[in-house]
């Protein structure tokens, strides 16, 4: 895995730790970035980084944005 990738769904990852814990979506995109930093790989994460980052944008715009961070790392390495 791609080092910005890395720094980037981690930062996500905190994030969701922060503000998801009463929202089952949001510790679902959690445990998923959590697995995908342990197993190294970017695994199926877009579509429900796409989903989320639609549903949390006005609420959460913090989060929203480290979506897209991690996004864009994703469309950097072709994914």
């Amino acid at each position: 895995m791609n080092e910005k990738l890395k720094l980037a769904l981690e930062e996500l990852h905190d994030e969701l730790k922060r503000i998801g814990p009463d929202n089952p979506k949001l510790q679902m995109l959690q445990e998923k970035t959590a697995r995908a930093i342990e197993a190294g790989e970017h695994l199926p994460l877009v579509d429900d980084l796409k989903e989320a980052s639609e549903e949390f944008e006005v609420r959460h715009p913090q989060l929203t944005a480290l979506i897209n961070n991690v996004m864009n790392s994703l469309s950097a390495l072709g994914i």
